[in-house]
């Protein structure tokens, strides 16, 4: 079986999005099925292919985890009652990470599958400084470094609002750079570059949103490179960037809070396609299912954020994603 999932992704790996390909996503979770609260986030995936977010229950429930794809079964409540989780990433069958934003640490999820049921069994505080703002998205590499987003919203954005930070494998925090508000975050598919969201706002209103590109050298990151200006774009700058996906042909797919759709770029900045969605707010993305080709987005139901529910749209794609492919290992 893990001959065949590997042979067909190989095949998979040829195709990818059209340049100027307008697609449009289905609904997976609506209104009348979903069992997430507003705050979904974290889209997550691992090694079956199995999906999970944040957010699981209400708006209330900002410390639980839940599965949504094949089935929703609930995954895990943490006990501090204070903890709110953002971003979540699988590293192996053993291990995810996740962003605790209220904590300012990322948190070490020991996991467990039983008939193909993943479970927690326990938590532990893996990387932590007080001095990150509040950590947001994830992304992790082959071998365990972890690199952070994180932001400071406020009306009137400076350039300290968002940071980086990156938890070596033995779990020492690292700063490596402040700059505008920090969002999505994500490496490129060999993993010598990560890409990172900025925004501006101006009088509690977004007025710059771009992305930009640093050099990988293990746990540091340098030359810092423009990537995306969406004012050069579309001139959307009042629609947030929000979480980032790479898939194995290293086009990067980017969520924009606000503008109901999916923006796709390929590993030189250019815009190659778009993906409609069902719902206005997407905070987060990631591609899973069987062979690592079904992209599932997440974010609020209503169109006014954050709303009282969380939905799901999903697409068929022919390219598996960056994370789904590493856990196969």
């Amino acid at each position: 079986m893990k001959l065949v999932i590997l042979l067909v992704s190989t095949i998979c790996i040829g195709f990818g999005p059209s340049s100027g390909q307008n697609l449009q996503a289905h609904p997976f979770l609506t209104v009348t099925s979903t069992r997430f609260g507003p705050f979904i986030e974290g889209a997550s995936v691992n090694r079956a292919g199995h999906m999970f977010a944040t957010n699981y229950g209400n708006a209330n429930t900002l410390n639980q985890l839940g599965q949504f794809f094949p089935s929703q079964q609930f995954v895990f409540a943490d006990p501090q009652a204070n903890t709110y989780y953002n971003g979540i990433r699988f590293f192996n069958d053993r291990e995810a990470f996740a962003t605790d934003m209220a904590n300012h640490r990322v948190v070490r999820l020991t996991l467990e599958t039983i008939a193909n049921i993943t479970t927690v069994t326990g938590s532990s505080t893996f990387c932590q400084n007080s001095n990150m703002l509040q950590p947001n998205d994830l992304a992790i590499s082959r071998s365990g470094i972890i690199f952070l987003s994180g932001m400071n919203w406020s009306d009137n954005t400076v350039d300290t609002d968002g940071d980086i930070w990156s938890c070596t494998p033995q779990g020492t925090a690292l700063l490596l750079d402040r700059l505008g508000r920090t969002n999505g975050i994500e490496l490129s598919v060999d993993e010598r570059h990560l890409y990172v969201s900025e925004s501006y706002n101006r009088g509690g209103t977004p007025y710059i949103q771009r992305i930009w590109v640093y050099d990988v050298n293990n746990q540091f990151i340098s030359n810092k490179q423009l990537f995306a200006d969406f004012a050069n774009i579309d001139n959307s700058v009042s629609v947030d960037i929000d979480g980032m996906r790479t898939d194995m042909l290293n086009n990067l797919y980017v969520t924009r809070n606000g503008g109901r759709a999916v923006i796709i770029f390929n590993r030189s900045g250019t815009v190659i396609g778009t993906i409609g969605l069902n719902f206005a707010r997407p905070t987060n993305l990631e591609f899973g299912g069987p062979y690592g080709t079904t992209l599932f987005i997440v974010g609020s139901c209503e169109q006014d954020w954050p709303g009282i529910l969380g939905c799901v749209d999903q697409i068929q794609m022919t390219t598996p994603g960056r994370a789904w492919y590493n856990l196969q290992g």
